[in-house]
């Protein structure tokens, strides 16, 4: 098949199996190689805390949360005039207030909510994380994130007792208001959510907090969760900004998103700093290449070969060592990566620390995509292919005469 003569030379160069020329060019290849996986490594983990925000906070976290500045009696006509609000998922009362969790072991700061099981599973997907028997009203029992229970000393079948910051006045003096817990289940969502969630049905927790038939407020699935500001205005305008006032979850947990894409952004900027660190090697390789090739350049041009094919014999050369090393720099980042996520739990372990105890989600999530792949791949050969070029030019600035009188 034909091919061009400049295609031909470069890759002959490529292939050469000189010494000199090998080591240099294997040196080059390799530090782009190792540029392109920590680009494309440190791209798949942020594109994986994005993944763990959507798929796991955000389907257990509710997106707004209407609440009211008195109890709600009526609810169920509140609740379906904010359902008929266009961008609203799902609607779902709810019984909101804080406490403490108290063991014989240990007392733990919880947020108590109440729902409805049946109703609240269109607004969030907590109970599907949680392992145990369900909430029944009248049972007062208590479903709670897997770390308090770790830190409570509590299993599934144990009592806790539920103290309120409400005061209870008896013959004995002024005393909280107490009451004793079943824990029936566990939720696990791998998030700092399980440190203090507690979650009750909901006729139990108005009798705990005396509210009748009345609720605190509602919880929302928004159809677009990163944008549930935007229905602030409309559910305002449906409850009553008089009677109650409107929550996002970015209020409760911190704009997420903006900061994984700033900090995606950030990073990429400054890790393909190492790519063009690599790039400047494959110049200093490909210069080195072009002084221990000159003989052959000055023969070339001596046959009447045009500074175009010397230019594009030096760029294949260029390219094939790019190609080789964006390619294993991009199966080296996914290897990596696969080993990471799963080699996570073990590093813990072995270490003893819980190393991302402090974030929302406490594993090392990763997620490669077709769209940052290519980003750091095209970034690759930009770079790659503009640093072919100088050593490349130099090649077609040499003189056959002045090169021969040597040789």
């Amino acid at each position: 098949m034909f091919r061009p003569l400049a295609l031909n030379i470069g890759l002959r160069y490529a292939r050469s199996r000189r010494n000199f020329i090998s080591f240099v060019s294997l040196l080059a290849l390799l530090g782009l190689a190792l540029s392109v996986t920590v680009l494309t490594f440190v791209q798949g983990v942020l594109a994986g805390f994005e993944r763990e925000l959507e798929e796991r906070i955000l389907s257990v976290v509710p997106h707004l949360t209407v609440i009211a500045h008195a109890p709600v009696a009526g609810h169920a006509n509140t609740a379906e005039a904010l359902a008929g609000v266009q961008g609203v998922a799902a609607v779902s009362a709810v019984v909101e207030g804080v406490g403490l969790l108290a063991s014989e072991r240990a007392v733990v700061g919880v947020g108590l909510t109440g729902v409805d099981p049946a109703e609240y599973a269109a607004v969030s997907r907590v109970f599907d994380f949680t392992g145990g028997d369900a909430l029944a009203p009248g049972a007062f029992r208590v479903v709670i994130g897997n770390r308090a229970a770790e830190r409570l000393g509590v299993g599934l079948g144990d009592s806790v007792s539920a103290v309120l910051p409400e005061a209870a006045i008896t013959p004995l003096g002024v005393f909280p208001r107490q009451k004793r817990l079943v824990v029936a289940g566990l939720v696990d969502t791998g998030s700092q959510l399980d440190q203090h969630s507690a979650f009750l049905h909901r006729q139990d927790a108005a009798k705990l907090f005396r509210l009748g038939p009345t609720v605190h407020g509602f919880h929302i699935r928004a159809e677009a969760p990163l944008h549930a500001g935007a229905l602030r205005a409309g559910l305002l305008e449906v409850a009553g900004s008089d009677r109650f006032r409107v929550r996002t979850w970015v209020q409760a947990l911190g704009d997420l998103p903006a900061a994984i894409a700033v900090t995606r952004n950030m990073l990429f900027l400054l890790l393909s700093l190492l790519v063009a660190v690599a790039a400047f090697n494959l110049v200093s390789s490909l210069v080195m290449i072009v002084t221990e090739r000159q003989g052959d350049v000055a023969m070339l041009r001596t046959i009447g070969a045009t500074s175009g094919l010397v230019l594009g014999a030096f760029v294949v050369l260029g390219a094939a060592i790019a190609v080789v090393g964006i390619a294993l720099g991009v199966l080296g980042g996914f290897a990596l990566g696969a080993i990471a996520e799963s080699g996570f739990p073990w590093l813990e372990r072995l270490l003893d620390t819980p190393l991302m105890g402090e974030y929302l989600v406490d594993a090392l999530p990763v997620r490669f995509t077709a769209a940052d792949t290519v980003r750091v791949v095209a970034t690759a050969v930009v770079l790659s292919l503009l640093a072919t070029l100088v050593p490349a030019w130099r090649a077609t600035r040499l003189q056959p005469a002045r090169v021969l009188q040597h040789e």
